[in-house]
């Protein structure tokens, strides 16, 4: 009975110091989350309208056509132009670069990612515009802290991956607003995040667990993209949806948070990762899902996303990758 007795103490202090570390986990989670963050005000036009460049070529496409050399331009609706163009640029930057889809789903009404009492439940929010949705009344700058900052509407931190994104020009991240606005409107509210007993801790473990953290909220961000060349400043701008997983240095590793998650290449052009990568190898990586040996990539890997980029995209990684520094795989 003794022994007993004993035993019953001890779990009970293990179950009361587990309760008291949980406690203060989802209270360190929980500041985190709530913590408001000062950002600056970006304002830039949806869609963007028409550059000189884009109505020189209509003016000579127009004139080649039959059109007044006079007055070239006559009865084009420039405005819908713009809007057309921009959806058709935005498209391509969701479908192959941003993925929005794969957390907002294809209709961008969001839903819900994990629910799970344990771990906690985590929703994508609707950002369709129609009822339930996040971005009803967004401004360009409620855009801006949502996808560049990582920052709900009242500055607290979300969990966007802000961090891939933090490098779009201001004429990439209308062009997404652009496309995701001409998309039917969704009536859904996926509900709202809920910090179980696995995220607390998560959170409360890692100070970075929302890239709010780690974004210069008061840094200006370029208004439009480098040329669209093969060229390592081109690459440099892409690369930066691939620094969430494979790390500020490129180097992959193990992901934090998640023990499911397949550990990460090395991006860098070291003996562990692409040293003796041709840019042909790159590209059939990311076009077809293979490595340089053959064997399948791991389909946490959004390649088939990726994939869809252009030559000169891809190009243009592939070139950025060949000049950073190598680094041992795990280095992050």
């Amino acid at each position: 009975m003794k022994t007993l007795r004993i035993l019953g103490i001890a779990l009970g202090v293990i179950v009361g110091l587990a309760m008291l570390a949980y406690g203060v986990a989802w209270g360190v989670a929980k500041s985190r989350y709530e913590r408001v963050y000062a950002a600056h005000d970006a304002g830039f036009p949806i869609p963007f309208p028409l550059g000189e460049a884009d109505l020189a070529k209509i003016r000579e496409e127009r004139i080649a056509g039959g059109a007044s050399p006079e007055d070239p331009l006559a009865g084009v609706d420039l405005a819908a132009l713009a809007r057309v163009r921009a959806e058709e640029r935005g498209k391509h930057l969701i479908e192959s670069r941003v993925a929005c889809a794969g957390c907002h789903g294809r209709d961008f009404a969001g839903g819900v990612i994990v629910d799970v009492p344990i771990v906690g439940r985590w929703v994508a929010p609707n950002i369709s515009g129609g009822a339930g949705s996040v971005t009803q009344d967004y401004t360009a700058s409620d855009w801006d802290h949502a996808v560049r900052h990582g920052l709900r509407r009242d500055g607290r931190a979300s969990t966007m991956p802000a961090i891939d994104f933090v490098n779009l020009s201001d004429h990439e991240l209308s062009d997404i607003v652009s496309y995701i606005r001409s998309k039917p409107k969704v009536d859904r509210d996926p509900g709202s995040i809920r910090l179980g007993p696995m995220f607390s801790i998560l959170i409360a473990t890692d100070p970075d667990a929302f890239t709010a953290a780690r974004v210069d909220h008061l840094k200006a961000h370029p208004v439009e993209p480098p040329a669209a060349v093969v060229s390592v400043e081109y690459g440099e701008h892409l690369v930066q949806v691939c620094r969430g997983c494979h790390g500020e240095h490129l180097s992959g590793g193990k992901l934090k948070g998640d023990p499911n998650m397949p550990i990460v290449a090395n991006l860098t052009p070291d003996e562990t990762g692409l040293k003796d990568w041709s840019e042909a190898d790159f590209i059939r990586a990311l076009r077809e899902g293979k490595r340089k040996d053959g064997t399948a990539i791991n389909g946490a890997m959004p390649w088939k996303a990726y994939g869809q980029m252009g030559d000169a995209e891809l190009k243009a990684i592939y070139a950025y990758l060949r000049t950073v520094p190598p680094l041992p795989k795990g280095n992050r």
